[in-house]
């Protein structure tokens, strides 16, 4: 069956949608020793995400829910304002990583997930890891930038993403929402 939201409006309703449960998932968050803060449950979205829509569609969602969910931690539990930006920039840029490789490889789009989307599910969590040390490295310096090593531990959240996956997929009958 091909995909429902190929209209402009679908397009729309489901970046509405998807925007708002990836919130969601933002502010799911766990409490974690200092200096680390919260740990949340957004990743989950951003690699099915990343598997399910197009490129564009999927680093604008996220990017979006990440501006919206880190604004809203800014301005409740006194996140630094560069936060926001940083995670609507890094976690965009995974989303659209993400979407990018899985195009990439040409094939038939299977029901389940392939190996290569998991693996690009991957590459985009170690990308994540990469981008905020890089941009802590600026921002902080070295010292505090290695804290961001402990972004690895979105991986686990991998399995997690693959079972939303192909519930998307079989429940809905389609193999890619965009």
């Amino acid at each position: 069956m091909e995909s429902r939201f190929k209209s402009t409006s679908g397009k729309l309703a489901l970046f509405a949608v998807m925007t708002a449960v990836t919130v969601v998932a933002n502010l799911i968050m766990v409490p974690m020793p200092q200096p680390l803060a919260q740990y949340d449950a957004s990743p989950i979205l951003i690699y099915a995400l990343g598997v399910l829509m197009d490129p564009l569609l999927a680093g604008a969602t996220v990017a979006t829910a990440m501006g919206i969910g880190v604004g809203y931690k800014m301005v409740t539990l006194g996140f630094p304002p560069v936060f926001v930006v940083r995670a609507m920039l890094v976690r965009g840029l995974e989303a659209i990583l993400i979407s990018v490789l899985v195009r990439w490889r040409k094939g038939e789009v299977p029901r389940t997930v392939s190996r290569w989307e998991t693996a690009a599910m991957a590459i985009g969590g170690v990308w994540e890891m990469i981008g905020f040390l890089a941009l802590d490295w600026v921002l902080f310096g070295p010292g505090l930038a290695m804290i961001d090593l402990a972004t690895l531990v979105d991986l686990i959240f991998i399995p997690v993403a693959v079972a939303v996956v192909i519930a998307v997929r079989t429940r809905l009958g389609i193999k890619r929402l965009t």
